[in-house]
């Protein structure tokens, strides 16, 4: 939000199926409770649907609900949703969108690393175990934005070099991209925003001619489809469930975004006191305490720049639950993954499967 109030764009472009950017406004509807999804769906067989969900901290979401609040134009820029079904082949993809997460494995060059784990040599080269709590220091809970956007950006391209080649799904949706960006470029006199994942940045960059571009998107996918928006849950944003971004802890995601601004360690202790006195255990305030100290301690000692989930989730283990990490199970997906179930308008179109219930429920008089 503090990036586009600085650069006040007069056009903000989102990574999303370009044909469903007449749905963007509805994100900022005030019935419109997080979190949701964009449901996508073949009119002649609905079963096969992709999902884009949308979560309060999720830049795309504030993107869209700064543009509508400021009268900005908004738009998806990505490939179309029929791009999702292809044609049925054996070892294709069958339209869903889930998470490709790494795949362990030794004796991979850097480049195979790279190119199923990009964060994740990031946060190798960094000292970290993994990519998540590289990316949760450097970018989500860094208080000085200024300099994340080009720093990140030269990293991207630094991962990108001497690359063998992408997938032409991939290829294709860079070469949308591009050719959307300088479809606004054009037509605007003004900044354009462009909202989008890191990978992305050094190809939406780099220099293509339109008919190079062009020519990846010759013959496209044709499907009569349908959108709509649908409810979705919290602990669906996770890695386990399908969230396409991969967020590992929500619950600790939405606390950093609303504890903005506030002592967020504090909060944080003190919304794991409420969940563990709620199931009976004695939680002292001379334990909370020890339990910040511990936490922040465990974060030097980790050459992390301040506690995250994890030191504070071994610190409570210690200092409240005396070494039984069994008890913190039980309020564990309660605080990281949350129970946040969203709604949507009345006026928004049922999803297909409510629509058939209804019809079901006239055609029987329930």
């Amino acid at each position: 939000m503090e990036a586009l109030e600085a650069l006040c764009p007069c056009e903000v472009l989102v990574e999303g199926p370009a044909d469903l950017s007449d749905q963007l406004p509805l994100l900022a509807h005030d019935e419109m409770v997080l979190p949701v999804a964009l449901l996508a769906y073949e009119k002649d067989a609905p079963e096969r649907a992709s999902f884009w969900p949308f979560a309060i901290f999720s830049p795309e979401y504030q993107a869209v609900v700064w543009a509508v609040r400021n009268a900005v134009p908004v738009r998806f820029i990505d490939l179309s949703v029929a791009w999702r079904f292809p044609v049925d082949e054996p070892g294709e993809e069958d339209g869903t969108v889930g998470p490709t997460l790494p795949t362990e494995g030794t004796g991979l060059t850097l480049q195979e690393r790279i190119a199923r784990d990009p964060i994740g040599v990031l946060a190798d080269a960094a000292g970290y175990e993994d990519g998540e709590s590289w990316w949760r220091d450097v970018i989500e809970e860094n208080p000085d934005t200024g300099p994340i956007f080009a720093a990140v950006a030269d990293a991207m391209a630094a991962l990108r070099e001497g690359e063998a080649g992408l997938p032409q799904l991939e290829a294709a949706r860079e070469a949308h991209m591009r050719l959307e960006i300088a479809k606004s470029a054009k037509a605007r006199t003004g900044t354009v925003a462009v909202v989008c994942g890191a990978w992305h940045v050094p190809a939406l960059k780099a220099r293509h001619t339109a008919a190079e571009d062009k020519a990846l998107l010759k013959s496209p996918p044709k499907a009569k489809t349908a959108a709509t928006w649908a409810p979705w849950t919290s602990p669906r944003l996770a890695y386990a469930s399908g969230y396409g971004a991969g967020v590992a802890a929500p619950g600790w995601c939405k606390h950093l975004w609303q504890a903005r601004g506030r002592d967020q360690g504090t909060v944080w202790i003190g919304t794991i006191a409420k969940a563990l006195r709620k199931e009976g255990h004695m939680v002292s305030t001379a334990s909370l305490i020890e339990t910040e100290r511990l936490a922040v301690g465990l974060a030097a000692v980790r050459g992390r720049p301040q506690p995250g989930f994890e030191e504070y989730r071994e610190a409570v283990i210690a200092t409240l639950l005396f070494g039984d990490s069994l008890l913190w199970r039980i309020v564990e997906q309660k605080i990281l993954l949350g129970n946040d179930v969203g709604a949507i308008p009345d006026t928004v179109t049922a999803a297909p499967l409510l629509e058939d219930l209804q019809r079901q429920q006239k055609k029987a008089r329930l």
